[in-house]
């Protein structure tokens, strides 16, 4: 399904699963963001998915992960094998590399096939991958090492948030990040929210539900006033 010309979603609501990853297909970038399982196996869907803008999983470069939760990480030491570069947090990183609970593998009965990260970035970092510029916010609370992916395409700003929030059904709505891993800090997520109402978003592709086209920094601000009233 391309969301704006160069985005593709490559996993989640439009193959009646739940968690969203993401194909970015722009000049010479071939990259994706999060990418896993939830309920069952979905590595098949993601290379289908990638068929249909013809585009080889093998030809993935670089896999941006938000956060290590299983459903946004677990397809990453496949494509490693495949020969994507893994690109994520320090705290991600280390959390991927030992498979530990805060892959979250406990809340889906499976076991994470660590995975070593190619790649460690940092807070407003910018990684060039394919002449694709990809800003790296920082954004923990919901995960200790959450990262916000920001591309610019066609003039918009784009927002890859991972678990941040999901959007709702009609995009008017937000539920707040998932309070169950052992890295959840709730302080640390509404100083994040706090943080991102400060910045520019046009549009935000969250880990899970549809994508919110020019709604971004509303969504967020929605999000913010969410967690002041039922998480301060």
């Amino acid at each position: 399904m391309q969301i704006v010309p160069g985005v593709y979603l490559i996993n989640g609501f439009p193959y009646g699963r739940h968690q969203n990853g993401y194909l970015v297909r722009c000049g010479d970038a071939t990259f994706a963001i999060d990418s896993g399982d939830l309920e069952d196996e979905s590595f098949d869907t993601v290379v289908r998915a990638c068929a249909r803008w013809s585009v080889r999983t093998d030809e993935i470069t670089h896999l941006l992960v938000t956060h290590a939760h299983f459903d946004h990480s677990s397809h990453a030491a496949r494509l490693q094998r495949l020969g994507a570069r893994i690109v994520a947090s320090k705290d991600t990183a280390e959390a991927m590399a030992l498979g530990d609970d805060r892959c979250i593998g406990y809340a889906v009965g499976r076991r994470f096939e660590p995975c070593q990260a190619d790649v460690v970035v940092r807070d407003e970092q910018v990684l060039e991958i394919g002449g694709v510029a990809v800003r790296c916010i920082a954004a923990p609370g919901h995960a200790g090492g959450l990262m916000v992916f920001e591309i610019v395409l066609n003039g918009e700003r784009l927002w890859f948030c991972g678990d941040l929030v999901k959007v709702g059904a009609e995009c008017q709505t937000v539920e707040l990040g998932w309070a169950g891993g052992p890295d959840y800090d709730r302080d640390t997520y509404l100083a994040t929210l706090r943080k991102l109402t400060l910045m520019d978003c046009d549009s935000l592709l969250a880990g899970h539900g549809p994508p919110g086209l020019g709604l971004g920094r509303r969504l967020i601000e929605n999000a913010y006033t969410k967690a002041m009233l039922e998480r301060r």
